[in-house]
């Protein structure tokens, strides 16, 4: 605004008109800076409020971020508490379940042994129904602890090569008699892109199978239950499987299909009541599948049945190490097969089994329709020389097909092997009377089937190629010892105790020097091993006292050195105390063995075929029992109790066929026993059972009532060390 003006010659209205405009600048002026002056102040209180707001929160935000670090440590400790709570509990579990199962193994064993005595039906019943029970409370303990293990990380997985065809198919056969008591087919197809050597866990796969296809038997009332293992991807170092357990059973509501993995989960409220157990087998089945890099779900339809999925991951081993059974298609492969089998599933499987070995097989659904095949193949100058059927099937059965093709001139060379779902009474004599070349339970594995065709075809002399030599395993040349150890680790005891056992030995234990020599005064053994750091006297002392008295006696007891220390030196002290031979710790079973076979070679001798009585101890060879089921313990527990559970029945058909004088009766009879022992390695039952299936084969029967009381008593002795075993393995 400019104030500045020249007033000279300027009229007087003029000037107040100015002066008018002047004071309403001024005005104006004013109120503007009145108004800027109460804006200036309203932004200064807004400023305040804001500062005094912003550190409000500031002081909130610092004062939530001390209660959210209050909050963590909490949650952390709750969390350690919990894990501490958790793995307490596990090990707690643990320990009652070994508490448990060691007095209930007593009770089942002595329950066995009283059933085997003479009993009135109504006792028999009563310690037939304690038996069950105790089955079952055995299971379901078994189960606790498993989950125990897992819950707590203690569980660990076997990581060793394995044959899965067998393995597999081992485990689906042990669930054959289940099945079939329920009147289901059970089927196990292996699609022929699966390899045969993987390397992992076959024990806990065997577990994850035998839960998952038992679920499907228990639940199925009329049908089958069909196993199916496929190859999902393969690379250099693994390979993934997919199985697949498809049942007709009752099925599972949508509504729970999410929760049958879980623990103590039932279809419904009722399942346990109606089909007993404590729903723990699947979520044990889910988590051991997760351990081995897989997962399991579940597809299913209610009164259609259900589809159980799983996966696992398995390392490729290079097929020249596998140690897996392999197969000559060579000598069989013009042979012209036709499968009779009104199952579809069985008739797949059975069919892409012999693709393998021979010319394509034909099928037939049944006996009709093999016999119009039959008689066109002989026709055309192409006659089938095998033919596979089912015994168990609608309006005309494989005994019917059997009968026809014997009585039928043309057909009657054509050589006849029966399959059948369950054996029921006369089975094996009317297959006898009709020829039939062999006849063989469902599930039938693809060794199982290749072995009896060859039996049937009458080829036999062939050996495997790569299958182990019988005597390339240490330890497997020596004849049973007794050995004296000289150990004062309660751990290191039970773990050389056990495996000396397991190769048949018998083993005494000292705790040190001096209580060695001092057992020694009394007993005499072939082999001591020596500790070398022991409290009272050590190894190398006693063994000097050994050796001095032995200059005097002029013998020579070999001695074996086990020491922790691995020291320059150490080998030398030991052989110069007299010691023959040092083992470092943790002493492994292959060097162990090889080891004793060195040491002993010429002080031992090796065992003869003719050695075959029950010596000291047991006298059973159990390593080889585990070699035969390639390392699964839990597989040679199922063969223990199948091998209890049949020594009644097949003596019961021996004594019948000896009474009878029924030579073919005693031949199958006899040679099924044998089978049934041929696992524990060379024993008196064996050689007897062998003695009358020569007797029978030959229809020679003197002499067969001595032999029959000789089986007897051969049994009566080798009863109770499997029982005793068979409890061993399981606490």
């Amino acid at each position: 605004m400019n104030t500045k003006r020249h007033t000279a010659n300027v009229p007087v209205d003029d000037v107040v008109q100015e002066n008018v405009l002047l004071r309403r600048e001024v005005r104006v002026a004013r109120q503007a800076s009145q108004i800027t002056a109460k804006l200036v102040v309203e932004q200064f209180v807004k400023l305040e409020e804001m500062l005094q707001r912003l550190e409000k929160k500031n002081l909130t935000e610092e004062k939530l971020r001390q209660e959210l670090e209050v909050k963590n440590r909490e949650l952390a400790e709750a969390a350690r508490v919990a894990t501490d709570a958790t793995k307490a509990k596990s090990q707690f579990l643990a320990c009652m379940s070994h508490e448990i199962r060691t007095p209930l193994h007593a009770i089942i064993g002595i329950t066995d042994l009283l059933l085997a005595g003479p009993l009135s039906p109504e006792q028999h019943d009563y310690l037939a129904t304690v038996k069950a029970a105790g089955d079952s409370l055995l299971a379901v303990i078994s189960d606790v602890l498993d989950l125990s293990k897992i819950e707590s990380d203690s569980l660990s997985l076997q990581h060793a090569v394995f044959d899965l065809h067998e393995a597999v198919g081992d485990t689906v056969k042990s669930l054959g008699l289940r099945a079939h008591q329920k009147g289901l087919e059970l089927a196990c197809h292996i699609r022929p892109e699966v390899p045969r050597g993987v390397k992992g866990d076959q024990g806990r796969l065997r577990q994850v199978i035998f839960n998952l296809v038992g679920n499907a038997i228990k639940f199925t009332e009329s049908g089958e239950v069909v196993l199916e293992v496929r190859r999902e991807t393969f690379s250099d170092g693994e390979v993934a499987l997919h199985f697949t357990i498809r049942d007709t059973g009752i099925g599972i509501p949508p509504e729970k299909l999410d929760t049958v993995f879980q623990m103590f989960e039932q279809v419904d409220n009722t399942m346990t009541r109606r089909f007993e157990g404590a729903g723990l087998g699947l979520a044990i089945s889910a988590r051991l599948v997760g351990m081995m890099g897989g997962r399991t779900w579940v597809e299913s339809e209610v009164n259609r049945g259900s589809t159980f999925h799983f996966t696992v991951r398995f390392g490729r081993v290079a097929e020249e190490t596998a140690e897996v059974r392999r197969f000559d298609p060579a000598v069989i492969r013009d042979t012209r097969v036709l499968v009779v089998d009104d199952n579809a599933a069985h008739r797949l499987i059975l069919q892409q089994m012999l693709n393998n070995w021979t010319k394509a097989p034909a099928v037939a659904p049944e006996v009709m329709d093999a016999l119009r095949l039959l008689r066109e193949a002989h026709r055309s100058g192409q006659p089938y020389d095998l033919v596979i059927t089912d015994a168990n099937m609608p309006d005309r059965d494989g005994f019917t097909l059997a009968q026809q093709i014997k009585d039928d001139a043309e057909l009657g060379s054509t050589v006849v092997m029966m399959l059948s779902s369950g054996a029921r009474a006369g089975d094996v004599a009317r297959c006898e009377r009709l020829g039939v070349a062999a006849y063989l339970l469902k599930p039938i594995k693809q060794s199982e089937l290749f072995d009896a065709i060859l039996m049937a075809l009458g080829i036999t002399g062939l050996e495997q190629e790569g299958a182990p030599k019988p005597d390339a395993e240490p330890g497997r040349q020596m004849r049973p010892l007794r050995i004296l150890l000289v150990e004062d680790s309660p751990v290191n005891q039970k773990l050389a105790v056990g495996l000396l056992h397991r190769y048949g030995h018998t083993v005494a234990v000292a705790n040190h020097g001096k209580e060695a020599l001092n057992v020694l005064e009394s007993q005499e053994f072939d082999l001591v091993l020596m500790d070398v750091q022991m409290p009272e006297m050590d190894g190398l002392e006693a063994t000097r006292a050994i050796r001095d008295k032995e200059q005097q006696a002029g013998s020579h007891l070999p001695i074996i050195a086990m020491t922790a220390h691995v020291l320059r030196g150490d080998r030398e002290r030991c052989l110069e105390a007299g010691m023959d031979e040092y083992l470092a710790k943790p002493i492994h079973a292959t060097t162990l063995l090889r080891t004793m076979e060195i040491v002993l070679s010429e002080n031992v001798p090796l065992k003869t075929p003719e050695e075959r009585t029950l010596p000291n101890g047991d006298g059973l060879d159990w390593a080889e029992a585990l070699q035969a089921v390639n390392g699964d313990s839990a597989l040679l527990e199922d063969v223990l109790e199948a091998a209890l559970d049949e020594f009644p029945k097949l003596l019961t058909a021996i004594h019948d066929a000896v009474g009878k004088g029924d030579a073919a009766a005693l031949k199958l009879a006899a040679h099924t026993l044998k089978g049934t022992v041929r696992y524990f390695g060379e024993n008196p039952v064996y050689d007897h059972a062998y003695r009358l299936e020569q007797m029978g084969r030959d229809h020679q029967m003197d002499g067969a009532e001595q032999a029959l009381a000789d089986l007897n008593e051969a049994v009566r002795q080798l009863t109770p060390l499997l029982q005793k075993h068979l409890h061993v393995e399981k606490d």
